[in-house]
């Protein structure tokens, strides 16, 4: 998050708006190549983490060693989606500059390519996912990307080209997946082996049925957030950047709630086989109610302070123009993150198919209202896009995909919108009281006497409405021990009676 916020500043400054808006079609349509995991890393988490629990270490090793064969494959076919991107440029975002055409097809090419490689390797870092090991990949991730911004922050000082920073930043992608792998043998090996003597039909098959619904999935996240920046490309060039910038400020929220919240998946795949429908359910709404408090939390001075933050951070003439679709973005995505812990839960109960009609519902909403709104209002009619997908999305969860998960993840709808959602919400009070005096493009959106209170306010409600009285007790224990368990206590088994573990049939 620290390196996300220092180089955009530098990007912004040494380069034209039009060479900036490029640089972000390169590094968005590169990243369509991580789509095509098919969701096997997230398979990979769940397996790993049930056969890891029932010491099956071959099992365990079967998963790996298929997932990587089939990421091959897929990797094969972003090659090919890559090469027709970069082949297409100009009719694909034909308002870009004439002179910037070669350096954006060029660009795509040399810095998909690079992804293309790295996305099976991907395989041997989701086994620490499963194996709820998170120090390694978190000091690879820190390192890779110190590192790369770094050098490219140093290739700008020396006035390097487009293709030069593709060319680095290709690189760095190579590095990293081989790094992924060097660490699996370092670390993993021993529980989680691979050979390609394993490879069976069988594994394959059972991967690909359940990375098939995750398939849909990641599908619709394609057309949720991953078109939105190559819409604006395509419709309102010039906007590109400044779209980008939001998206980019957007991405520092989502980054801290993904990685506070995504080792929900390996932690409730673990405790499948011995937990009731009915705890998984209590652990749910416990969880999203933390989730949609930090999401307020955060997202409060992102939304008020959009332009302030956004000036200190990349001057006046990005921050006026980015402001508005930053406010939007958050908001879009905040509702969306409110449903993030549910989704993780169904996932790792292996009922992912039962909820896709949410993520499908909202695709279809975000990208037609995207591409209808963008050719009438610009670049913001895809963030309203985003934001109306996102309530779509809420509301088929509650009306429909938690019905249908009942069998596995059991909880009551209307004790989930009133503890989970309602309760944290009431932190947002403070802010509704303080917007008739909210001043949009100031330094300050309300004087210093006024942001004070609401500051006190804002916090006070969080802390003593959006939490029981057991969870402040049991921060205050976190404060003093350093134990993170005082705060996700065991949920008493009176409530919940705890079922004999079963037998895996797998």
């Amino acid at each position: 998050m620290l390196v996300a916020l220092v180089l955009p500043p530098l990007l912004v400054r040494r380069m034209a708006p039009a060479e900036y808006s490029a640089w972000v079609l390169i590094l968005q349509c590169s990243a369509y190549v991580n789509l095509l995991d098919l969701g096997l890393q997230t398979a990979i988490g769940k397996f790993v983490a049930e056969y890891d629990t029932a010491n099956d270490r071959t099992a365990s090793s079967r998963i790996l060693t298929n997932s990587f064969v089939i990421l091959c494959v897929s990797a094969f076919v972003g090659a090919v989606v890559i090469i027709t991107i970069s082949w297409r440029v100009p009719q694909i975002f034909h308002q870009v500059p004439q002179a910037l055409i070669g350096h954006l097809r060029q660009g795509i090419l040399v810095v998909g390519l690079s992804t293309v490689f790295a996305l099976p390797f991907g395989a041997f870092l989701a086994t620490f996912a499963g194996l709820q090991r998170y120090g390694f990949p978190t000091i690879l991730t820190m390192t890779g990307k110190l590192f790369s911004s770094a050098a490219l922050a140093g290739l700008l000082l020396m006035h390097g080209t487009l293709i030069q920073m593709a060319g680095l930043m290709a690189a760095c992608n190579a590095a990293t997946a081989l790094g992924q792998f060097f660490g699996w043998e370092r670390y993993v090996k021993n529980r989680v082996g691979f050979s390609f003597k394993l490879i069976d039909r069988e594994t394959a098959l059972r991967l690909a049925k359940y990375g098939s619904v995750l398939s849909v999935w990641t599908i619709a996240t394609l057309l949720i957030s991953g078109l939105d920046v190559v819409i604006v490309g395509h419709y309102d060039y010039k906007n590109t950047g400044y779209y980008g910038i939001a998206v980019g400020a957007t991405n520092l929220l989502l980054v801290v709630i993904t990685s506070i919240f995504s080792p929900l998946l390996p932690a409730v795949s673990s405790m499948n086989s011995g937990r009731t429908r009915g705890q998984i359910g209590e652990l749910v709404i416990r969880v999203t109610r933390y989730c949609t408090l930090l999401i307020c939390l955060l997202g409060l001075p992102l939304v008020f302070g959009a332009y302030p933050l956004l000036k200190l951070w990349v001057g006046h003439g990005y921050a006026i123009r980015s402001a508005l679709f930053l406010e939007v973005l958050v908001l879009g995505n905040a509702i969306r993150m409110m449903g993030y812990p549910y989704a993780l839960a169904v996932v790792a109960t292996g009922t992912q198919r039962l909820a896709t009609i949410a993520a499908v519902a909202e695709a279809i909403a975000n990208v037609t209202l995207s591409i209808y709104l963008v050719q009438r209002v610009g670049a913001v009619g895809v963030a309203i896009g985003t934001c109306a997908g996102a309530l779509v999305s809420i509301g088929v969860h509650l009306t429909v995909s938690m019905r249908l998960t009942r069998s596995t993840i059991l909880m009551l709808r209307r004790r989930f919108v009133l503890e989970a959602v309602l309760r944290p919400l009431s932190c947002v009070i403070p802010s509704i009281v303080l917007f008739p005096i909210w001043r949009r493009f100031a330094m300050l959106p309300a004087s210093l006497p006024w942001l004070v209170p609401w500051a006190f306010f804002t916090f006070g409600t969080a802390w003593f409405i959006g939490l029981k009285s057991a969870e402040r007790h049991g921060l205050r224990q976190l404060s003093s021990t350093g134990r993170l368990r005082a705060i996700l206590t065991p949920i008493p088994s009176k409530i919940w009676p705890a079922t004999p573990p079963r037998k895996s049939h797998d």
